[in-house]
C-alpha cells in the first residue's frame, strides 16, 4: 500500500463539501500535467517514495500492476512532461480498477491491497466493477494533478463507480478526507470501519451543522453544542444580550431547562456570535432564547439560527414548532410562517410582553426513525450523516 505523503490543504475541516468526483483540473491543476510513467520513472520514484514513507508495496509488484494494466498509474509534474525525477517536483496516483470479484474480496479479506492478485484487477479495456486508491504521493507542488486523473474517472468507463481506500497513516487520513473521502464503507453485508469510500457526489451541508474552523472572517457557521464549553458560549452571549443589554432578571433566563435541551451556536468566522435554544416535546419541539451580539446584528446570523433550529427538528421528525416572541421580534418569525395565536400575550418577571406562535411545516422524508438504523442513532446530535467512533462496533 502507497500512503499519501503532503495533504492538498493545510485544514482537515476547511473543505469539507469537496468531492474529488468534481475537482476541476482548471481550478487545482493549472501548470500541473498528468501522464502515464516509464518503468524507468516508476522505479525512480518508488525508491524517492521509500526515504520519507514507510510501508509500500514492492516495486515489482507495482510495475505488474503496471504491466497489467497501465491506467493505474499516473505521474503529476509541474510546467509538463518530464523523466527528471531527481530535479523536479514529482508525484503519483495509483489505483486498482476491481473486478466484481476483485469488489467483494476487498470486503471479504481476499484481496491483499498490499500484494494484490492480478485476478482481481481489471485489464485496459475491461469497464471495473469498483475502483481502490492504491496510494498517492504528492507534495504541495503537484497536489492538484490528482484533478487530472479524478477527471478521467467521468469517462464511461469508471463513471458512477464506488471507491475506496485506506489511510495508512495521519497524513494520508487528512488528504484524503480533503477530498471528500469518508471513514467507513459497506458492500453487501460487510462493513469495514478502516476502509474508506468516496460517495457518489458531495453531501450537501446540514444548516444546523455547518461551522468550519478556520473558514474566512465573514462566513456564517452554526453547530450543535456538544461539550460543557460551547454551553459555556451560549450562557455568556445570553448573559449580554439578555442580561446585561436589556435588564432581564437572571432567573428568567437561566431557567433550569439548559441542560435538557439542544443548543445552537453561530459563528461569523470562527468568533461565537450567537445562540438559541430547542427543546423536545411529544408532537412539537419549543424554539427560544434568540440571543445575537450586537455587533454582528447586520449580519443574517438570527435568520439563519432559526432555519437551523427547524431544519434541525425536521431531521428529528417534528412538523409542528412553538415558541414566544416580543413585539419588536415577531416579524422575524413571522418570515418563516410562524403564525401569532390571539389574546394579548404573555408576561414574565419584566413588562415585556411576548407572543404565541405556531409553525407547521411538512414531514421530512429522510427524517429520522427508529429504523434509521443503530449506528445512525448513536451519532452525536447533529452528524447524523457523519459516522462516529463507534462505528462498526455494533452487531447487527
Amino acid at each position: 500500500m502507497f500512503q499519501s505523503k503532503e495533504p492538498i490543504s493545510s485544514s482537515r475541516n476547511r473543505n469539507r463539501s469537496r468531492n474529488a468526483r468534481s475537482l476541476q483540473p482548471a481550478v487545482y491543476a493549472r501548470s500541473i500535467v498528468a501522464f502515464t510513467p516509464t518503468p524507468t520513472i516508476i522505479e525512480e520514484l518508488m525508491a524517492k517514495a521509500r526515504t520519507s514513507i514507510e510501508g509500500l508495496a514492492s516495486t515489482e509488484k507495482v510495475l505488474e500492476i503496471f504491466r497489467h494494466n497501465p491506467e493505474c498509474i499516473s505521474v503529476f509534474a509541474r510546467g509538463g512532461y518530464t523523466d527528471d525525477t531527481t530535479g523536479n517536483a514529482m508525484g503519483f496516483l495509483a489505483f486498482l480498477p476491481l473486478t466484481a470479484d476483485g469488489h467483494a474480496a476487498l470486503f471479504d479479506g481476499r484481496l491483499d491491497t498490499g500484494d494484490p492478485d492480478l485476478q482481481f484487477i481489471c485489464r485496459q479495456h475491461e469497464r471495473p466493477a469498483a475502483v481502490y486508491h492504491w496510494g498517492v504521493m504528492n507534495g504541495p507542488e503537484t497536489a492538484g494533478g490528482i484533478a487530472h486523473v479524478f477527471e478521467r474517472m467521468t469517462s464511461a468507463k469508471y463513471r458512477g463507480l464506488p471507491m475506496y481506500c485506506r489511510a495508512a497513516n495521519e497524513r494520508a487520513l487528512q488528504f484524503f478526507l480533503n477530498i471528500g473521502f469518508v471513514q467507513g464503507a459497506s458492500f453487501k453485508r460487510h462493513y469495514l470501519k478502516d476502509l474508506m469510500h468516496l460517495p457518489m457526489q458531495a453531501p450537501p451541508v446540514a444548516s444546523y451543522d455547518s461551522y468550519v474552523p478556520g473558514a474566512e472572517d465573514s462566513a456564517i457557521g452554526i453547530k450543535v453544542v456538544h461539550d460543557l464549553s460551547e454551553l459555556t458560549m451560549v450562557l455568556a452571549m445570553r448573559a449580554a444580550a439578555y442580561i446585561g443589554e436589556q435588564g432581564i432578571p437572571y432567573r428568567e433566563d437561566v431557567d433550569g431547562n439548559d441542560l435538557s435541551a439542544t443548543h445552537l451556536i453561530g459563528y461569523v468566522g470562527d468568533e461565537p456570535a450567537g445562540c438559541i435554544r430547542i427543546r423536545w416535546f411529544a408532537g412539537f419541539a419549543k424554539v427560544e432564547r434568540l440571543a445575537v451580539l450586537p455587533r454582528f446584528r447586520r449580519t443574517r446570523l438570527a435568520f439563519k439560527l432559526v432555519q437551523a433550529a427547524i431544519d434541525l427538528g425536521r431531521a428529528k421528525g417534528y412538523t409542528h414548532f412553538y415558541g414566544h416572541a416580543a413585539a419588536d421580534v415577531a416579524p422575524l418569525w413571522e418570515r418563516f410562517g410562524f403564525v401569532r395565536r390571539s389574546g394579548e400575550g404573555i408576561r414574565y418577571l419584566t413588562d415585556t410582553t411576548y407572543f404565541e406562535g405556531d409553525l407547521i411545516v411538512s414531514a421530512k422524508p429522510d427524517a429520522l426513525t427508529p429504523q434509521s438504523g443503530p449506528a445512525v442513532l448513536i451519532r452525536p446530535e447533529g452528524r447524523w450523516h457523519e459516522p462516529s467512533h463507534l462505528e462498526g462496533r455494533i452487531d447487527t
